[in-house]
């Protein structure tokens, strides 16, 4: 029996010991900031906190590379390195401590600019741009502009749109971000078939919104937004304005997806999808009021080939259950946007970027040919390919500056493949100056 008692006792230690495993603890942060960024800005932004543990080290070092992608990803960063090192060992428990370097971008621009879209006309305005503002991490954002388009039918230009939009983004509240913006603008809205206009008028908008992102899943690449939002229409002028008008209005836009994109210098790698889905509720003064729903989803795709040459595609669609949608042709370049109009659509885009000069520490010009496609069905009506299949292909030119990460400029020409005008009509042309990329 005794003999039994010390076997089961060595048995139940050895079980121990077995059982027992080493923790990997992330003990503290070591914070170095080249530039205004405050420490608290930078930690309260990070998701790798202090006293997290891991089972083992591998886990840890994913962790610290994941957080070091995200920071990159802010780009408001000349420079970012996570480096992890263990600093001592407390029974089974390793304690570990991350150095953070982080380089400040020049974070404050204002940009004048003229930009022109054959759709909407020639444009002049102002963006001014402070991201990381007072080091905080938080982006402040004013867009300002005013629109002239040349009107065939009055033979001259009018004004048809203005903005004034003041924005800040990336507030970080507890765990979760938040975006708040008012806009006051006038307002352009028409819809084409055969070259002739079905609607063309203006009005004026006062509205504000919220939106707020709520991660989840591994690495918080899943997530939900919800945008609530209210706003007033009115001043409508013009013709096709019955059934459109919106004086009062509550939107509530929400949605989720998954999204695991990072950027590689200038270049994207990764896939992202998402679906969302907006009701309007609309009050009418002596009429009755209205609710619209509508829904769209889209997914998107970057690949990396080599340091030159970076594919990416998107597929997209929208649907409408109470209302028409104007500008269909927007989600296509090469497309004069009003002619493209229904209940639903559905649009596929392919790009193939290349880097053509790379010039490190000054910026990259990038050349990129496109191919873009669409479909649209008009409410109560079948889909007729002639009109309602739409194609175009084209090329954007790109430019980046190293020193302002957050900035680039894009030039896109395209040329409609489906209509029916001569190579020599400039209807056939779509032309395009802006600062944002197509998707």
């Amino acid at each position: 029996m005794k003999k039994i008692m010390i076997f089961a006792t060595l048995f139940v230690s050895l079980l121990g010991t077995a059982m027992a495993q080493e923790i990997h603890k992330l003990e503290q942060f070591i914070i170095q900031i080249d530039g205004t960024t405050r420490e608290q800005s930078l930690l309260r932004e990070m998701d790798l906190k202090e006293g997290t543990e891991y089972s083992d080290r591998e886990s840890l070092e994913q962790a610290v590379l994941r957080q070091q992608q995200d920071l990159i990803n802010l780009r408001v960063f000349n420079d970012v390195s996570l480096t992890l090192s263990q600093e001592e060992k407390e029974e089974e428990t390793i304690l570990y401590s991350v150095l953070v370097k982080v380089e400040d971008s020049w974070n404050i621009y204002p940009i004048p600019y003229p930009k022109y879209n054959s759709n909407e006309g020639f444009r002049l305005g102002m963006k001014v741009y402070y991201n990381n503002a007072f080091g905080s991490l938080n982006n402040l954002y004013l867009g300002t502009n005013i629109t002239f388009k040349y009107d065939s039918e009055d033979q001259g230009w009018n004004n048809t749109s203005w903005t004034f939009n003041p924005q800040l983004n990336d507030v970080k509240i507890g765990n979760l971000e938040y975006d708040f913006g008012i806009m006051q603008q006038k307002a352009y809205a028409e819809k084409k078939e055969d070259g002739e206009y079905l609607e063309k008028y203006t009005y004026y908008n006062t509205s504000a919104d919220v939106t707020t992102t709520f991660p989840f899943g591994p690495d918080n690449k899943y997530y939900y937004k919800v945008s609530p939002g209210i706003g007033i229409n009115y001043g409508y002028s013009g013709t096709g304005t019955d059934g459109n008008e919106e004086p009062f209005y509550l939107s509530f836009n929400h949605g989720g997806g998954y999204s695991k994109v990072d950027w590689k210098n200038n270049f994207r790698e990764g896939f992202s999808a998402s679906l969302g889905n907006s009701i309007r509720y609309i009050s009418r003064s002596g009429a009755s009021d209205q609710v619209k729903v509508y829904m769209d989803g889209q997914t998107s795709v970057y690949k990396i080939i080599n340091s030159r040459v970076n594919y990416s595609g998107r597929a997209s669609g929208t649907i409408s259950f109470n209302d028409d949608i104007n500008s269909l042709g927007s989600y296509l370049r090469g497309v004069e946007d009003s002619t493209m109009y229904g209940v639903t659509g559905f649009f596929l885009s392919n790009d193939l970027t290349l880097g053509v000069i790379q010039w490190e520490g000054v910026g990259e010009a990038q050349f990129q040919p496109f191919f873009d496609i669409g479909l649209a069905q008009r409410d109560g009506k079948s889909i007729d390919p002639d009109s309602d299949l739409r194609y175009g292909t084209g090329a954007d030119f790109i430019l980046y500056l190293d020193k302002l990460k957050g900035l680039h400029a894009r030039a896109s020409i395209g040329v409609d493949l489906s209509n029916d005008l001569s190579f020599s009509d400039l209807g056939k042309y779509e032309l395009e100056i802006t600062s944002s990329l197509h998707y």
